[in-house]
C-alpha cells in the first residue's frame, strides 16, 4: 500500500476517533492482530473476544456515560468524602477509551487517578493533569507495591477473565489496596430480560463465544463471595436495570440518541469472534443485526447493571 493510500485509510478512521477527543490513532502493529478490519490485542492470557480499537473505545465510553446516568455516579462505593478531601490514589482497571478516568479526575481534582489496561486506546495527552495511564498486562499482576491505592475500580469482567485468572486478579487488587480502602467491580450478566427472538439468538451465541474461550458469562454473580474469601468486608451489591429499548426508558433522559445504539454497537463488537465461533457469514450477521434493531424499537428489553463493592 502506498503512502497516500495509508494516509487515506487513517483519515477515514479519524472521523470515528474524533467522536471522543482523547482517543488516539492506533499504530503499534506488532502487539496486535488484525482480523477482518478489527484490531485485537495479542498478549499472554488475554482473551480475543472484543476488539481493541477506536470503534470499541467509543462503544465502551458510551456505556460508561450511560452507567453514570443510571446510577447517578461513576461509582457506588462510599468514597465521595475520601476523593473530595484530596491525596487519595485511585486505580482504574480496564480503562478502555478513557472516559471514566478523565471524568473522575475532573470531578475530584485533589485526588490522583491512574488507568491500567492491556492496550492504549486513550490518549494520555488529553487526560487531566491529576491522571495518568499505564499500558500493562494485568494478567501478569498489578505493578505496584502493597497498600498503594485508596480506591480501585474494575470494569466489565465478563468478557475479560477466565475464572481462575480472575481469582488471582482480585487477589492482586486486594494486595495493592490500602487497609480501609474500597474496591468496586462492575459487570453485567450476559442475559437480556424480555429479549426478542433475534436478540436472544445474539445473546445465546455471545455466551457460547465466551464459554468457548473459558469465560463465565455470569461471573459477575460470583464476585461478592470471591471478595469475602479475600477478607474484604462490608461487601454490598448495587444493581439497576439498564434499558436497551426506546420503548422502555427508566427516566425521560436516560437514553440519549447516541446511547440508543448501545446494543447495536455491542452486536457489532462481537461480529468477528461470532463469525469465528459459530460460523455465520457477514450476510447472516447483517440480517441478525437488522432484526435486533427492530426489536430495540418494538420491545421492552433491559439488562441488569451490577456494581459490587467492599472495604479492605
Amino acid at each position: 500500500m502506498g503512502q497516500k493510500s495509508v494516509k487515506g485509510a487513517m483519515n477515514k478512521r479519524s472521523s470515528i476517533q474524533n467522536e471522543e477527543t482523547y482517543l488516539r490513532p492506533l499504530s503499534v502493529f506488532e502487539a496486535y492482530r488484525f482480523i477482518q478490519g478489527r484490531r485485537f490485542r495479542v498478549t499472554p492470557n488475554a482473551v480475543l473476544t472484543l476488539p481493541s480499537d477506536s470503534e470499541e473505545a467509543i462503544r465502551f465510553n458510551g456505556s460508561i456515560k450511560l452507567k453514570k446516568k443510571l446510577f447517578g455516579s461513576n461509582y457506588s462505593a462510599p468514597v465521595t468524602k475520601l476523593l473530595t478531601c484530596g491525596s487519595a490514589k485511585v486505580l482504574e482497571v480496564g480503562t478502555g477509551g478513557g472516559h471514566w478516568l478523565s471524568d473522575m479526575a475532573l470531578e475530584f481534582p485533589m485526588s490522583v487517578f491512574l488507568g491500567l489496561d492491556l492496550s492504549t486506546i486513550c490518549n494520555p495527552d488529553y487526560l487531566p493533569e491529576n491522571s495518568a495511564f499505564l499500558e500493562h498486562n494485568y494478567h501478569d499482576g498489578i505493578p505496584f507495591p502493597d497498600d498503594t491505592f485508596d480506591f480501585i475500580f474494575q470494569h466489565a469482567v465478563s468478557a475479560k477473565f477466565r475464572e481462575n485468572l480472575f481469582n488471582a486478579h482480585l487477589s492482586e487488587m486486594s494486595r495493592v489496596l490500602k487497609p480501609g480502602g474500597w474496591i468496586e467491580v462492575y459487570g453485567s450478566p450476559t442475559h437480556i430480560v424480555d429479549a426478542g427472538p433475534a436478540t436472544e439468538r445474539f445473546i445465546s451465541s455471545a455466551r457460547k463465544c465466551l464459554q468457548i474461550n473459558g469465560l463465565n458469562p455470569d461471573i459477575v454473580r460470583t464476585i461478592p463471595e470471591k471478595l469475602k474469601r479475600l477478607n474484604i468486608k462490608n461487601v454490598q451489591v448495587a444493581e439497576m436495570p439498564l434499558s436497551l429499548s426506546r420503548r422502555n426508558k427508566i427516566s425521560d433522559d436516560q437514553i440519549e440518541e447516541n446511547d440508543q445504539n448501545l446494543l447495536l454497537r455491542t452486536v457489532e463488537a462481537y461480529r468477528v469472534i461470532m463469525k469465528v465461533a459459530v460460523g455465520c457469514t457477514d450476510e447472516d450477521y447483517d440480517k441478525l443485526k437488522k432484526e435486533v434493531s427492530i426489536e430495540i424499537e418494538t420491545r421492552n428489553m433491559y439488562i441488569m447493571s451490577v456494581r459490587t463493592f467492599g472495604q479492605k
